[in-house]
């Protein structure tokens, strides 16, 4: 279920399935990782409101989170902006926007998504799970935009979270996840570009999407990795044959 998936990614980091819709082929809605929120009344409010989620009282959760971001902010001010405390509180922030957006509070969940992105933008970009996070935050205020009808806005966030995975690759070269976020990211920038006319583009932003995906190899291990690598790649050779018919 979305719902559940939506807010258990803002908790831990795992990745999960894509769509047929143009936007939800490529999107994070995958699980990601915020790291841990360690402050035992925090770590509690955190288990009470993922409880509240799954159960569908939204507004229960969002109260818990509200308070565990509240008691961040308050160790923020006494201790200043350390890495371990931006990071709870970028979690926290994301959860909520993920509330605010599964409450159908578009506002409020971009809101909460911006202001998760300014506190994950703190961190060191050498962090996998923190740039991983950054960018599905980013994509995240990018599908709302994209839904409202903005494009340009949509493509901005889509564009800045394509270089934030970008410079990922340049410190993890090895490592399959990446290259799969990447072509993600691709995809979606391509996929504005279609809607605003820059059909050429487009095209281009798929082809390499496609190359990346094609040239990526998958050990048997690597299962999951391999059915989302397929599943992006059918998405992306679609557009493709859209574009010829």
């Amino acid at each position: 279920m979305w719902l559940i998936a939506s807010l258990t990614g803002h908790a831990r980091i795992k990745r999960s399935h894509a769509n047929t819709d143009p936007q939800e082929v490529v999107d994070d809605n995958t699980k990601v990782i915020y790291e841990d929120v360690s402050l035992e009344r925090g770590a509690f409010l955190v288990q009470q409101a993922m409880r509240a989620f799954r159960a569908h009282n939204l507004e229960s959760a969002k109260s818990r989170l509200s308070l565990c971001a509240e008691d961040i902010r308050e160790q923020l001010e006494r201790m200043g902006n350390t890495s371990e405390l931006c990071s709870q509180l970028g979690a926290v922030l994301g959860m909520l926007g993920d509330c605010c957006r599964a409450m159908g509070d578009a506002a409020s969940a971009v809101t909460y998504f911006e202001e998760s992105v300014d506190f994950l933008s703190k961190l060191p970009t050498d962090d996998l799970e923190i740039t991983h996070t950054l960018s599905v935050s980013l994509n995240k205020i990018g599908d709302l935009k994209y839904y409202d009808g903005d494009l340009q806005a949509a493509r901005s966030c889509y564009f800045r979270s394509l270089n934030v995975r970008r410079n990922a690759i340049k410190h993890h070269t090895n490592v399959p996840s990446q290259i799969l976020d990447v072509a993600v990211s691709l995809a979606k920038v391509a996929d504005v570009d279609r809607s605003l006319g820059n059909e050429d583009v487009a095209v281009d932003g798929f082809q390499e999407a496609i190359k990346l995906l094609e040239s990526l190899t998958l050990n048997s291990e690597e299962a999951g990795l391999e059915q989302r690598r397929l599943s992006v790649l059918e998405f992306l050779n679609s557009q493709l044959a859209e574009k010829q018919t």
